[in-house]
């Protein structure tokens, strides 16, 4: 599979990207970024995998590119850019968090749905993966009521919200290609991110308050473009559904 991978240089899209690196079925990884990546991702036995595409403006996809991730047969992408947490104060503006929060991942999934996806076909299988599938790294508690007053966190859950309905809205709105939609969304809503640590601190740290290791999110992330959710008709991944069977086999031995 050949996905686009944005925020790359951040805390989750690091991890994300140097597990697709390590991935077997990922066969390349086009990383749209504002700054140059470390040149380790260019050496070694792997370094053909990554390809890094400078772009300064999240907001235009020009048809040079477009058509470039078309040739190539880019068949997915994982949306990590923004952040997650509730805290917006990394931003000048609540303005420039929306723009960032909602305006960059859905002027990339319109570009995507009708440039990319559309030249993929199901007759492909399994040499192609289909429909194209966008992953968006949302948030906990994200909230698509724009009206609805939240007690915590209200601006952050807003934006994710928003997010999320605008692309849902595209892949519903999204070209047939015999008689499928040839464009998939699914969101992820992780609590807190925390970093890797040791495992029976981490296990416990996930247990008690809605969070997950970097690791496991980068984990279910790349899983949900490979595969997708298993359930067409669900959308949205839980942070306790990010954590993995597993997870949840540990959590429930008495």
């Amino acid at each position: 599979m050949k996905i686009v991978l944005a925020g790359s240089t951040g805390f989750i899209g690091k991890e994300i990207l140097d597990q697709c690196v390590a991935h077997n079925y990922i066969e390349q990884i086009f990383c749209l970024t504002r700054k140059p990546l470390d040149q380790s991702y260019f050496k070694g036995k792997r370094g053909h995998k990554v390809t890094e595409i400078i772009h300064d403006n999240y907001e235009e996809y020009p048809d040079s590119l477009l058509r470039r991730l078309r040739d190539e047969g880019v068949d997915g992408c994982i949306w990590a850019l923004g952040g997650t947490g509730g805290r917006i104060d990394q931003y000048k503006s609540l303005e420039e968090a929306q723009r960032v929060g909602i305006n960059y991942p859905i002027q990339a999934a319109e570009a995507f749905a009708k440039q990319l996806a559309t030249a993929l076909s199901p007759q492909l299988m399994p040499k192609k993966k289909f429909p194209f599938r966008f992953v968006f790294i949302s948030g906990w508690g994200a909230e698509q009521n724009q009206f609805r007053k939240l007690w915590i966190w209200n601006d952050s859950r807003h934006i994710k919200g928003a997010a999320e309905k605008g692309l849902f809205d595209i892949a519903d709105h999204s070209d047939e290609v015999q008689g499928h939609r040839c464009f998939d969304v699914i969101a992820l809503r992780p609590g807190q991110v925390i970093r890797r640590g040791d495992a029976i601190g981490t296990l416990l740290w996930e247990a008690t308050v809605p969070s997950i290791a970097v690791d496991r999110l980068a984990m279910c992330a790349i899983k949900m473009v490979l595969m997708g959710t298993g359930d067409e008709k669900k959308k949205i991944m839980e942070n306790k559904q990010c954590l993995g069977d597993d997870w949840a086999q540990i959590n429930t031995l008495s």
